[in-house]
């Protein structure tokens, strides 16, 4: 456990935790309803294990800004009975097996900028009326949580700036309002067992007027990145592909002629392409200012 002022980490197993909060009064990790006791906690990090903590009820912690909840094998859920939450900036849930839900009316949460979850294999939805309940989310990370299918029916908040998605990005992406985001990446998350071999497929990108970098990781079987498909990225400047192993074709005229920096890192097929100058690809980069393999400038 460390404890600073405001702040509370606690890392340990569920015996320890356990005592942890009931001696800061939270006991047996049972909250009311209606909770009554507040604590004034900024920041809490919860490691490996929550004891016996199924539900968080954010209410009591009315001044927290940061939460972060790692490897919970109990908590089932993060619970609001008194919103807005005024004070939250920042949340991750991270590695949670259990977890399958946020507040059933919404995560209101004002100033919340950074939402992360990752690995949280029962999780159906993401929180109900991002668009109005968030309206300061500017960073969403969502990975490994594979029974999510769709973005909330009202769409993603506004201010949204970066997007971070797993292996659903076919079906979350097209569903998202994504006019104001500016960097997205997508990270084939189903590793060796992904049957994607050629990116972007037909359509499979939408509209995404205002993205200037995109970042394309761990497509292990990727053989073919196509350029036509990309073109319809007007304002893209920054390309990134790292750890596609198998990719080493180009196809479709050229990458768009916006790009001013194409990064390669772990792609040795493309990688040696790109420094021998192949044919096949040269032609359809060649226009790019700057290229960079595996941390050295190329071109």
């Amino acid at each position: 456990m460390y404890l600073d002022e405001d702040t509370l980490k606690i890392k340990g197993c569920e015996s320890v935790i356990d005592s942890v909060f009931k001696a800061i009064g939270i006991h047996q990790l049972q909250f009311p309803e209606k909770q009554q006791h507040k604590y004034d906690l900024v920041e809490l990090q919860i490691g490996k294990n929550c004891g016996s903590l199924t539900v968080l009820p954010l209410d009591a912690f009315p001044n927290l800004k940061n939460l972060g909840i790692h490897r919970s094998g109990n908590l089932e859920s993060i619970s609001m009975s008194e919103p807005p939450h005024a004070s939250l900036q920042h949340l991750s849930i991270c590695e949670c097996p259990e977890f399958v839900s946020f507040p059933a009316q919404g995560l209101a949460a004002p100033d919340l900028t950074d939402l992360e979850v990752f690995r949280c294999s029962k999780l159906v939805a993401l929180p109900r009326g991002m668009n109005t309940l968030l309206p300061n989310l500017q960073f969403l990370n969502i990975q490994d949580c594979p029974k999510i299918s769709r973005f909330p029916e009202c769409g993603l908040p506004p201010n949204l700036k970066q997007l971070t998605v797993g292996r659903q990005w076919r079906d979350l992406l097209p569903t998202g309002n994504l006019d104001a985001l500016t960097h997205l990446t997508i990270i084939d998350d189903c590793g060796c067992q992904s049957m994607i071999k050629s990116f972007p497929e037909v359509g499979s990108l939408p509209h995404l007027p205002s993205l200037t970098t995109l970042n394309i990781c761990r497509f292990y079987n990727l053989e073919t990145l196509e350029c036509n498909e990309l073109l319809r990225l007007t304002s893209l400047q920054q390309l990134i592909i790292q750890q596609c192993w198998r990719l080493g074709n180009m196809e479709g005229e050229k990458l768009p002629p916006s790009i001013l920096l194409l990064k390669i890192e772990y792609c040795d097929l493309l990688g040696e392409h790109c420094k021998n100058k192949h044919q096949q690809i040269w032609p359809k980069i060649s226009h790019i200012p700057t290229i960079e393999v595996d941390g050295q400038q190329i071109f």
